[in-house]
C-alpha cells in the first residue's frame, strides 16, 4: 500500500504547466517521485522561472519547453522536441486552455476559431503526435496516462462562455473515446473536471478576498471555498498511479459540490 500513489521514475508532460492547475500537478508529480516532469507555455521567461523552482523542491527535474500550441505547427514542435528526449512517456496532461469570454452577441468567428485550436484541436492532435511515445513501455502492469482538463462549464449553462464551455464538452465526449481505442495499448484516457480554483484565470473573481461576490460565490459552493494545489495535484497523481489504475474512460467532476447545487 505504501506505493500505492507513487510515481516513481514516470516521465510526465504537462501543457500549460507554468501556472495554476498546470503546475499545481507538476509539483505534485515530482513530490510523487517523478523523474522528469516536462512543462511548456508560450511565456518563456515565465515557464524557466517556474521550472527551476519546481526542479529545487524535490530529486526530479522540472524541464521547460516553450511553445504556441494554438497553432498545429506548435503542436508538431513540441512532439519533435520531446521524440528528442525521450524514448518514452508514462503521463501526458493536457491542461493548456484558453478561457476567452465570448456572448453570441458579440462572438466572432476569431474568437470560436481560438478557443476550440487550443482547447480541443491542440490536445487531440498533441495526443496522436505522442502515442508512440505513451505506447513505449506501457503494459497491463503499468500503463500509461493521458489526463484531458475540463471544467464544470461543460455540464452546466454560463453566460458569456459559449465557445469556450463547448470546447470542454467535446473533451468529455472524447475522452471515453479515445479511451477505448488505446485500451489494448495499455493507455488510459480519464478527464479532470475543475470547478473553481486559485489560478490566473480566475484571479479577477477571488483577488479581493473581502468582495461581496466572492463572498457570495463561496456560499454557493457546497464546500465554501476554491480548490487549491493539493486539490488537483492529489486526483492528478492517484490518475497516473497504481491508485487509479482500474479508471480508464471516466469524468472526473472536481468541483467542491458545485453541480449537485446547480
Amino acid at each position: 500500500m505504501k506505493d500505492l500513489f507513487s510515481m516513481e521514475g514516470k516521465v510526465c508532460v504537462i501543457t500549460g504547466g507554468s501556472s495554476g492547475l498546470g503546475s499545481y500537478m507538476a509539483q505534485g508529480f515530482l513530490e510523487a517521485g517523478a523523474s522528469r516532469v516536462y512543462i511548456t507555455a508560450r511565456s518563456e521567461a515565465k515557464l524557466n522561472e517556474k521550472a527551476a523552482s519546481l526542479s529545487s523542491l524535490t530529486d526530479g527535474d522540472c524541464i521547460p519547453i516553450s511553445g504556441d500550441l494554438s497553432a498545429i505547427e506548435g503542436v508538431h514542435d513540441l512532439s519533435a522536441k520531446l521524440h528528442e528526449r525521450e524514448s518514452h512517456l508514462d503521463v501526458l496532461v493536457n491542461n493548456a486552455g484558453l478561457g476567452l469570454g465570448s456572448p453570441i452577441s458579440t462572438m466572432t468567428t476569431e474568437d470560436w476559431d481560438r478557443v476550440m485550436a487550443i482547447n480541443t484541436r491542440s490536445p487531440l492532435f498533441l495526443t496522436q503526435a505522442l502515442l508512440d511515445l505513451l505506447k513505449a513501455k506501457a503494459t497491463l502492469e503499468t500503463p500509461s496516462s493521458i489526463i484531458f482538463i475540463s471544467s464544470v462549464a461543460a455540464s452546466g449553462v454560463f453566460p458569456g462562455v459559449l465557445a469556450y464551455s463547448s470546447s470542454k464538452k467535446v473533451l468529455e465526449h472524447v475522452t471515453p473515446s479515445l479511451a477505448l481505442a488505446l485500451t489494448d495499448d495499455f493507455i488510459r484516457v480519464n478527464t479532470i473536471a475543475p470547478g473553481r480554483f486559485f489560478s490566473e484565470m480566475t484571479r479577477g473573481a477571488w483577488e479581493n478576498a473581502e468582495s461581496e461576490s466572492y463572498k457570495s460565490e463561496l456560499e454557493r459552493i457546497p464546500v465554501h471555498r476554491y480548490g487549491g494545489p493539493d486539490d488537483i495535484a492529489g486526483v492528478a497523481v492517484m490518475l497516473c498511479s497504481r491508485a487509479g489504475a482500474y479508471f480508464q474512460g471516466e469524468i472526473l467532476n472536481l468541483d467542491g459540490g458545485h453541480r449537485i447545487r446547480h
